[in-house]
């Protein structure tokens, strides 16, 4: 028997629709928005029903364009390089993802931006509070619905109003939030939304996207053929043509649709399982004397260090016994600081809609026994 548990880092599950989408694309190979042919047509048309389901399922139909990526942080890169211009005084907090965090630090070494960072409370969450107050300062925010390490949510909706209210510019990485978290992109004043499509949205790897702002002015970080303006030697910025440089995955992104339409049709029923199974686990760690790092946690994720034990042994323990989870510092450096754990780590379990209160009882039996082997 094995329990998946690290589907913060890669969903398991995919549904059925996923699978056939993958495999008309290796039986129908063709390189969408070059050629002509019928097979190049069905790759194109297919491209742009995934953009206009994403669109329509973030509310971002009329304000916003998808840009595809390969990544969530190719995504994000994309929206902090190809956006900042020089000058501006950027807002992050201490909860985000290095996709979020090196290339701020990055523009900061350069001279390029000013870098605000808010910390966390001592429980691990942000204050959206004190996220408004420091945004009265910045000319950009970037924030994250959910934490990767401890599962922290944000009030994404209160903290997207306080950062409109203050004039900024809003980006935010939805990888462990859409979807979730529901989003209205233009009711919400979301500028830029990053997600990555091998998550919760259950496509595979190699996919990923930006939602951005139609009216924004962005500048390519990836040069190349597009497909569009092929006379010219430099390069077109219409979006999203002009920011997809290359040949995109034409059957990676007909899954990520599959996975997504399946994602959004079950968001309450997985919000439902997430929540009811986080609490179960919680229960279970803190009986077996484990130290937990949820706050404000019922999104999946959580994550814990068994006393002084290094994370990585005991999620090699896990492994053993059958059960897949993360160990480490999960790139996200400011959470480990925070919670003193960048020498030890932590243990993250991160559940999928397959997930059952069966495999936490086995995992936390598991768990157990590591202890008391341990003691």
């Amino acid at each position: 028997m094995t329990v998946y548990f690290d589907n913060a880092a890669t969903s398991r599950f995919k549904p059925k629709g996923v699978y056939d989408a993958i495999m008309y694309d290796l039986a129908h190979s063709a390189n969408s928005g070059r050629s002509g042919h019928a097979d190049a047509l069905t790759a194109s048309l297919k491209i742009e029903e995934c953009r206009n389901f994403l669109l329509s399922a973030l509310g971002g139909e009329e304000s916003h364009r998808v840009i595809f990526t390969k990544s969530c942080t190719e995504a994000l890169n994309l929206a902090l390089f190809g956006y900042v211009q020089g000058g501006e005084r950027v807002l992050t907090d201490a909860n985000e993802h290095n996709a979020v965090l090196r290339p701020l630090f990055e523009l900061k070494r350069r001279g390029v931006i000013e870098l605000d960072v808010l910390e966390q409370e001592q429980d691990g969450t942000v204050s959206v509070e004190k996220l408004k107050q420091r945004a009265a300062k910045a000319d950009i925010v970037a924030l994250g619905g959910v934490c990767n390490v401890t599962g922290a949510s944000v009030d994404l909706k209160y903290a997207a109003k306080a950062v409109k209210d203050a004039g900024c510019t809003l980006i935010v990485d939805g990888a462990q939030c859409v979807p979730l978290t529901e989003i209205n992109l233009q009711e919400m004043g979301i500028d830029m939304l990053a997600c990555a499509g091998h998550k919760g949205l259950h496509g595979v790897q190699g996919t990923g996207f930006l939602a951005a702002n139609k009216d924004l002015k962005l500048s390519p970080i990836v040069y190349g053929g597009t497909g569009t303006f092929s006379a010219l030697t430099t390069q077109p910025t219409d979006m999203p043509e002009g920011f997809e440089a290359g040949t995109l995955p034409a059957g990676g992104i007909a899954a990520l649709k599959a996975g997504a339409e399946w994602s959004f049709a079950h968001a309450k029923a997985t919000r439902e399982l997430y929540a009811q199974l986080t609490k179960t686990a919680l229960y279970n760690l803190k009986t077996i004397g484990c130290t937990v790092y949820c706050a404000n946690c019922d999104s999946g994720i959580v994550a814990f260090n068994l006393g002084d034990v290094d994370s990585g042994f005991v999620a090699d323990m896990l492994n053993e016994a059958g059960v897949a989870v993360r160990s480490g510092l999960h790139c996200a450096p400011l959470v480990h600081r925070h919670f003193g754990t960048l020498s030890q780590g932590m243990v993250r379990v991160s559940f999928g809609v397959e997930s059952t209160n069966k495999d936490v009882l086995y995992f936390s039996n598991a768990l157990e026994k590591i202890a008391a082997k341990i003691k």
